[in-house]
């Protein structure tokens, strides 16, 4: 009966939540203008890099005429009134391994497949079902297993790893509950969790920068764990679980800044981090970078502090040059970037668009000056991206 009765008592603190938020929101009148959503786990991989095609693209040995006053309209689907895919993407890569002692744990081709989108219950999308299939069996994988290298041994499970529901019950405002992905804000993967990580709960969501100051502010409570689950069913009992809390704030400053903080506690441990990047295009005509990034988290409960700083440069529109170092403390939890994990290294991602949404991308990473044993002291991925979900778009797939 006690259980049953906090039950109530954290629903009702979250109902009074969304209330209060909603009131105070509804009170002010707001600009038109529209800002970027920073949630990087529910956004495609940014690793695609691609050349966009033309408006008037059209199949090869076809020739189209467009009248200069007028742009043509793309042909729309009878389904796109009730589906809307955000994310299909299509990846192979062969993935090097090896630990601080010098043992090699991969090497290996494996594959990866993500779709994301959502069911529209009316046709602006103000009430929504969000769904998000992936491979990989793990919080941080999204890779199955080839049969070609170590380990051996193909797999082939595609995994609902999120399915919740949305409502937009005023502009600016947005509620979300079920299987979530994690917001992070500016901070990448690598300071936060891995982007194929998920939670059980509610977020409430406001864009309202003229009443709040900031332009995106976000209250997120639920529960965070079974990593080793990744199925949502499963999971779905954990509704009623609360050791998740997250408020994260993120704010523009033109074209130029972008920066984010948040206060998140997991199971008692709180953890404050804080991002941003700024676009440098003076840099870049003088053949630096075209932007940097700096993120860092502090843990209070088990005092601990962590970084990365990264710069990126694109050269002739195709080639994406990414390059820096992080360092991760010890006891951070491995929900993180598995590509990264814990210790200090230097790391390096090059992209190379191939076109017809295809990209190639290499990616090293090296450890450097720690005191223990690492799992992945050397990574070398070859992955080669194709973001099918576009070339449906541009009716290149038929």
């Amino acid at each position: 009966m006690s259980e049953i009765i906090r039950r109530r008592q954290r629903a009702s603190w979250i109902h009074a939540v969304a209330t209060v938020v909603a009131l105070a929101g509804w009170t002010r009148v707001v600009g038109a203008q529209e800002l970027r959503v920073a949630a990087a786990d529910d956004a495609p991989d940014p690793l695609a890099l691609r050349a966009p095609a033309p408006v008037n693209a059209a199949p090869e040995g076809q020739a189209v005429i467009v009248p200069s006053s007028r742009r043509p309209t793309p042909l729309l689907s009878p389904l796109s009134r009730w589906v809307d895919l955000q994310t299909g993407l299509l990846r192979a890569r062969f993935k090097y391994l090896e630990t601080s002692t010098g043992v090699v744990t991969n090497d290996q081709v494996q594959h990866s497949e993500q779709i994301k989108g959502r069911v529209k219950l009316d046709a602006l999308a103000t009430y929504a079902v969000n769904f998000g299939l992936s491979t990989g069996d793990t919080f941080v994988r999204s890779w199955n297993n080839t049969a070609i290298g170590t380990p051996n041994g193909y797999t082939s499970n595609l995994f609902v790893k999120q399915l919740y529901g949305s409502a937009i019950p005023a502009k600016g405002l947005e509620i979300q509950a079920g299987g979530l992905g994690i917001v992070r804000g500016e901070n990448s993967e690598v300071t936060s969790y891995d982007n194929d990580g998920y939670i059980e709960g509610e977020r409430v969501t406001i864009k309202r920068p003229r009443t709040f100051y900031v332009d995106e502010l976000s209250v997120t409570v639920g529960y965070l764990g079974d990593s080793k689950t990744v199925s949502l069913w499963p999971r779905l009992y954990r509704m009623g679980e609360l050791n998740y809390y997250q408020l994260l704030a993120a704010r523009h400053f033109g074209s130029r800044f972008a920066s984010s903080a948040d206060v998140t506690t997991v199971a008692g441990a709180t953890t404050v981090r804080n991002a941003f990047t700024v676009n440098t295009p003076e840099l870049l005509k003088l053949h630096g970078p075209s932007s940097v990034r700096f993120e860092h988290y502090a843990r209070f409960n088990d005092p601990a502090y962590g970084f990365l700083m990264s710069a990126d440069r694109t050269v002739a529109g195709r080639f994406a040059l990414s390059g820096g170092l992080t360092d991760i403390d010890k006891n951070y939890g491995g929900l993180n970037a598995d590509r990264f994990d814990v210790g200090r290294r230097w790391f390096t991602t090059d992209t190379i668009s191939l076109g017809h949404e295809v990209a190639l991308q290499f990616f090293y990473q090296h450890s450097v000056n720690n005191a223990y044993a690492l799992r992945n002291s050397q990574t070398f991925e070859t992955v080669l991206i194709y973001n099918l979900l576009n070339d449906l778009r541009r009716g290149r797939v038929r």
